[in-house]
């Protein structure tokens, strides 16, 4: 085992998870089952599960476990997915739709299950998550949306003006939905706890071992990794918005973007009462949304879009600190001690994408904001299709990888595109 300690940079979240030893790193050919290619969510979620199914597989991350988005978001549990069931319905058929809300509406469930089950200390609270509007088109979009999510199986109320400032503690929100069965985790904790149930389970880890290649051959798979050839039959692709030039099929299919935060340090018990009385997260209905809430020790944490980089410049701190006292004037005098970013893939239907690339080559991305629901129940997902389960019983649609038209010039016009939609959320349209 590597003496190493995992030392994601300084992040709020590295600074107050629980350290771990890293894992060893590939050093010599491997034969395995399964590899799987990235240590976030959604890989180490299909690990566990293949762990829990006796499968023999192993485990790369380029760095540390949870080292990039998965340990760097804001930690909301938030079921479902953003599209409305109509629009679910009309594009997969009823079938595939109904199968579809049932899984994602029950997401923060089953996340909440794998915690309790594996004792993993992350912090987590179930307050639920709330999205307010912003104007009055936005009032009756979270109105319609709620009623509509409800009849599919999903757990929301609709708030008047009183009960969203009842709930957050600001007049900024006219109205506002609640997501009940939604909650927060310390993200890096629940990432770290995920990879301590892997090896407790027999699973392999392997840090600090990047994949430079996946070739096949007779349908086999052979992975690059530290300069050593890995063997395996099967292959879950689980980067995201850093899978790069690995597979470019894949990073050609989405747009990456960068999700910046920062926080404070504990605010005075009488503040946290005053700012967010019901202790749910916020987002909003805006297309370029800000996201916050007060983590379990009363740390106020703001998040939103931000330059296209790994790093939190100066300018999106000022934006975000900005946002933080139009929503809460309260905050006018208080320090925010921390700042990070990350890189997080962004889908044009808004929707998750669960693909079969080659056969028995499997990748899930593009969680547009959910990622911590979704990322652990397509985990599971990418299990069961790798131990052989028809695409046509999985729980999530599989579709075709669609190449972005005019990649380059897509993912280059991607900033232009996020200030075209903070006009629209100007102009007080719903997201």
């Amino acid at each position: 085992m590597n003496n190493r300690l995992s030392r994601s940079s300084s992040t709020l979240w590295a600074s107050t998870a629980l350290p771990r030893a890293a894992s060893e790193a590939v050093g010599g050919p491997l034969q395995v089952d399964v590899a799987i290619v990235g240590g976030g969510f959604t890989g180490l979620s299909a690990a566990l599960h293949l762990a829990q199914a006796g499968v023999h597989a192993a485990l790369f991350e380029a760095f540390e476990i949870g080292h990039r988005a998965s340990g760097r978001n804001g930690g909301q549990v938030v079921p479902g997915v953003k599209p409305p069931p109509s629009a679910l319905i009309k594009r997969f058929g009823d079938d595939a739709a109904r199968r579809m809300m049932r899984f994602s509406y029950g997401s923060a469930d089953e996340l909440f299950a794998l915690v309790d089950r594996y004792q993993i200390h992350c912090h987590p609270t179930r307050n639920g998550w709330l999205q307010g509007a912003y104007s009055q088109a936005s009032s009756e979009y979270l109105r319609q949306r709620s009623h509509e999510i409800n009849r599919h199986g999903g757990n929301t109320v609709h708030l008047d003006r009183d009960e969203m400032r009842a709930a957050t503690g600001s007049d900024y929100w006219p109205s506002g939905l609640l997501e009940k069965s939604a909650g927060a985790v310390q993200p890096l904790a629940y990432a770290r706890g995920l990879a301590r149930a892997v090896t407790d389970l027999g699973g392999t880890l392997h840090e600090y071992s990047p994949v430079q290649s996946i070739s096949s051959s007779s349908g086999k798979f052979e992975l690059q990794v530290n300069g050593h050839a890995v063997q395996a039959r099967k292959v879950i692709l689980a980067t995201d918005a850093y899978t790069d030039r690995l597979l470019p099929e894949v990073a050609q299919s989405y747009v990456n973007v960068s999700s910046a935060q920062i926080a404070t340090d504990p605010l005075p018990p009488e503040l946290q009462q005053r700012l967010m009385p019901l202790r749910a997260g916020i987002s909003e209905t805006r297309k370029i949304t800000y996201y916050c809430r007060l983590d379990p020790k009363g740390r106020f944490v703001i998040g939103g879009r931000g330059r296209n980089s790994d790093k939190l410049d100066p300018a999106t701190r000022e934006q975000l600190r900005q946002a933080a006292r139009q929503r809460f004037p309260e905050l006018n005098d208080v320090a925010f001690t921390h700042g990070w970013a990350c890189r997080v893939g962004m889908t044009i239907d808004d929707l998750p994408h669960l693909h079969e690339l080659a056969e028995g080559l499997w990748t899930a991305y593009g969680y547009c904001g959910r990622g911590v629901a979704m990322g652990t129940v397509l985990g599971r997902v990418l299990g069961e299709a790798v131990r052989g389960m028809p695409a046509a019983a999985l729980d999530y649609p599989v579709t075709p990888v669609t190449r972005l038209p005019l990649y380059p010039v897509r993912q280059i016009s991607a900033m232009a595109a996020l200030q075209w939609y903070r006009l629209r959320d100007a102009m007080g349209y719903p997201g």
